[in-house]
């Protein structure tokens, strides 16, 4: 989610999963974005966003438990602030388009502008992407604090403890979120104890299971699908599940299963990539990008409906075109021809308009600070 390298020699494994990941965010809030990838064996919503939390996990540096208040001011300034900054964008967005008749969106108020990013991240709708830096961000600073407080632990099986004891808190709030303490203050909580396991996994992983993962391709996915197929068996369907508003299984451990698998099948997918397209320029910018991604993509597809809307209202065109629902519901998309595959191209232009975003704020940027060298120098 950080626009920082992921280590000094770049790992193009975890490029390939960073865009599969956001991929399937947009996706998923676009309907599908016409094209189904494996959603009748995995449904993405049980496992897209754990891809970023398995992935933060495996980066995470032992050395900031030396200096776990720098790392935590760390994490306020490469996720909050820019999440509170587009926030106040969003906002002022939602503000003015509400005197052409827009009802996308809450009022804008000292609620929705400082609160509502924590307890909720819909404030806005548009930005909506969002609600997933809070919870993240509260993850990575309980993870350092409890291995800080984990000292006296062995370094050989210390990262078996932290995954263990994840994984219980992780089944807590499941259970609690099924009680119903999902909403208010209790679903930023339940959010970011659901999702600790996925993070320890990364970490663990890198620590200790790496090394043995090395099953050859055929029945390593023989393994992964039968297992999925198992679970779709007890089921009786594609297991689902939405972590935006914690609503699970009455199971917890397929929660987790999902998750895992879900992470396994795309890792091995990536590392079977990698050679041919891990330095992919595309796919590295979508990678490099997947924070202004998951703040603007919704923008993007408004973008694409308010050119159907023009024609619509002006020219006549587009007949099936709903001119209410694109004012008051965010997740209207009109399907050109009423072709649900014609829904790809909202995917790609939402992608490329929040790569443009992102590039165009680094260029003001950038020229902002040579104008400031040379002031300085004069």
């Amino acid at each position: 989610m950080e626009n920082t390298k992921l280590q000094k020699e770049t790992d193009y494994r975890f490029k390939l999963l960073y865009a599969i990941g956001i991929i399937l965010v947009v996706n998923g809030h676009c309907s599908g974005g016409g094209v189904n990838i494996l959603r009748d064996l995995f449904e993405p919503y049980s496992y897209h966003l754990v891809l970023f939390i398995f992935s933060s996990g495996y980066f995470y540096k032992c050395k900031n438990e030396k200096t776990p208040f720098k790392y935590c001011l760390k994490k306020i300034k490469t996720l909050l602030v820019p999440l509170y900054i587009w926030n106040f964008v969003y906002g002022l967005i939602v503000f003015l388009l509400s005197f052409k008749g827009f009802e996308i969106g809450n009022k804008v108020n000292l609620s929705s502008l400082f609160i509502e990013p924590i307890t909720t991240g819909h404030q806005f709708m548009y930005n909506l992407g969002g609600w997933f830096v809070v919870p993240l961000f509260m993850i990575e600073v309980f993870n350092v604090f409890i291995r800080k407080l984990l000292f006296f632990v062995k370094e050989n099986i210390k990262d078996f403890v932290i995954f263990a004891i994840f994984l219980i808190l992780g089944t807590i709030g499941i259970r609690l979120s099924l009680k119903g303490l999902n909403t208010g203050w209790y679903l930023p909580v339940m959010r970011f104890i659901h999702l600790l396991p996925f993070y320890a996994l990364g970490t663990l992983y890198k620590t200790k299971l790496e090394k043995y993962d090395n099953l050859p391709n055929f029945i390593y996915f023989i393994i992964i699908i039968t297992l999925q197929i198992f679970v779709i068996c007890i089921c009786r369907e594609v297991p689902f599940y939405i972590s935006c508003w914690c609503h699970f299984f009455n199971n917890a451990k397929i929660v987790f299963i999902e998750g895992f698998l879900g992470i396994f099948f795309w890792f091995r997918i990536c590392r079977i990539l990698e050679p041919v397209l891990g330095k992919s320029k595309t796919l590295n910018s979508i990678a490099d990008n997947t924070f202004s991604i998951m703040i603007n993509h919704l923008m993007g597809f408004m973008i694409i409906k308010t050119i159907f809307a023009l024609c619509y209202k002006y020219l006549g065109f587009f007949s099936l075109f709903d001119y209410e629902a694109y004012k008051t519901e965010v997740y209207y998309i009109y399907k050109f021809a009423n072709l649900h595959q014609t829904q790809i191209f909202y995917v790609i232009f939402a992608i490329w308009f929040s790569i443009m975003v992102q590039k165009l704020i680094d260029l003001i940027k950038s020229r902002a600070a040579n104008a400031f060298s040379r002031k300085k120098d004069s």
